[in-house]
């Protein structure tokens, strides 16, 4: 049997950074990836805030696009254009970005074995935890290690047999690769386009991103797995005037955090954790953040023999002190959303032609933390009084709810 001190199941964004950091804390770190080539297959839109990349740190030839606004497409036909000023976010090449994630962690020393799939957490004893794992050959291996990191994806395997909870929903995110040749003269390539609507996105939004020259990335989000390939085909056939899909790309969304994050000898981070944006599905920047997170503190424990979960447990609040409150008023925001008519998220939209809201988002607007735009909000009482009364009344008690939180 081989002995580390971090196992890190799941080589995406969350688990080379925790990998990464825990290596560079001194630990012998193993890096599991049940898939035979790192960034395969792609699960992304690669939609990534100026933040993000900072944290990241990759070489610049990974973007292939920058992003400057929003064109909003109302479910009453209306579209609405927020930003244009400055850089936002980048589009990334995401297989690219993974595999130099993975570069990094190497040349600090970790061992990478991929084509591994985890089949068995063992129970922990004597302050370790065994892991049986896959082999490509289809042998079984025996692995050791004082703490293993899960970053093993929405439906975590280690997550289910240390009997941690699940995020609280998962998403199917369905999206194709599309030749743009024909596009409308009013689509922007340095806009991401998304789309409201049950007509486009069932309970959810749909969106197009451009992409390298002469594509797009055209998907759509839903929990409604019967409706999704619909609309998917209905945006691509009426937005992108049926052009040629190059590749399909499929993966789940895991949104609203797990109750709990931590047992003894184990931490799951990224989508295990739900660790995703609840308004967007996006989760490098918060998977790569809780990464890091995670790394140092299962590197300590782990070099210093303390792997039971009241030690381990300072990831759960330091993770949750970062980000919790941001996914909850995201949550929240989520349910608001899906719970709206058509008519309804027009009525919202609407206020887009406000002035001095639209000036509000155009600064305040952060597709990490989108809760800021109502903290600013409510910092201007004339502006919140003259729009208060066109909300329905599930968007107000969102804004309440970011006030009370703000409080706390």
């Amino acid at each position: 049997m081989k002995h580390y001190d971090v196992i890190v199941v799941g080589a995406g964004p969350a688990g080379a950074t925790a990998a990464t950091v825990a290596a560079r804390h001194g630990a012998r770190v193993l890096l599991l990836e049940e898939h035979t080539r790192i960034g395969r297959p792609i699960q992304c839109t690669g939609l990534l805030s100026i933040r993000g990349w900072r944290l990241a740190r990759v070489p610049e030839s990974i973007i292939v696009r920058e992003i400057k606004g929003v064109q909003v497409h109302s479910p009453d036909g209306s579209v609405y254009e927020l930003g244009g000023d400055r850089v936002r976010a980048y589009v990334i090449d995401r297989d690219r970005f993974d595999q130099s994630l993975v570069e990094r962690a190497i040349k600090l020393g970790v061992t990478l074995q991929t084509g591994m799939r985890a089949v068995t957490l063992g129970p922990y004893e004597k302050g370790k935890r065994t892991l049986i794992a896959r082999t490509p050959t289809g042998a079984r291996e025996s692995l050791q290690a004082s703490v293993i990191i899960g970053a093993d994806g929405p439906y975590s395997l280690l997550a289910q047999q240390a009997g941690l909870p699940r995020p609280k929903k998962v998403l199917l995110g369905l999206q194709a690769l599309i030749a743009t040749t024909h596009l409308s003269p009013e689509v922007r390539e340095d806009f991401v386009e998304v789309f409201l609507g049950r007509r486009w996105a069932a309970n959810f939004f749909a969106w197009s991103v451009p992409a390298a020259q002469g594509t797009a990335r055209v998907g759509v989000a839903t929990n409604l797995l019967s409706e999704a390939k619909a609309c998917f085909e209905r945006l691509w056939r009426e937005r992108h005037n049926s052009g040629e899909i190059l590749s399909y790309q499929s993966g789940m969304i895991p949104i609203g955090p797990a109750e709990r994050t931590v047992t003894d000898g184990l931490l799951i981070v990224g989508d295990a954790a739900g660790q995703a944006k609840p308004t967007s599905g996006g989760g490098i920047y918060t998977g790569m953040l809780c990464g890091k997170i995670a790394g140092g503190i299962a590197a300590r424990c782990a070099l210093t023999g303390k792997t039971h979960a009241q030690f381990l447990y300072e990831y759960e609040s330091r993770w949750r002190a970062k980000l919790e409150r941001e996914l909850l008023l995201g949550w929240h925001a989520h349910q608001v959303l899906t719970q709206l008519s058509d008519k309804q998220r027009a009525q919202v939209l609407k206020l887009l032609t406000v002035p001095a809201l639209r000036k509000l988002i155009e600064r305040f607007g952060d597709i990490d933390y989108p809760s800021r735009i109502a903290q600013e909000l409510l910092k201007r009482p004339r502006l919140w009084n003259a729009v208060w009364p066109t909300i329905p009344i599930g968007f107000v008690q969102y804004v309440k709810s970011v006030a009370t939180r703000a409080r706390m």
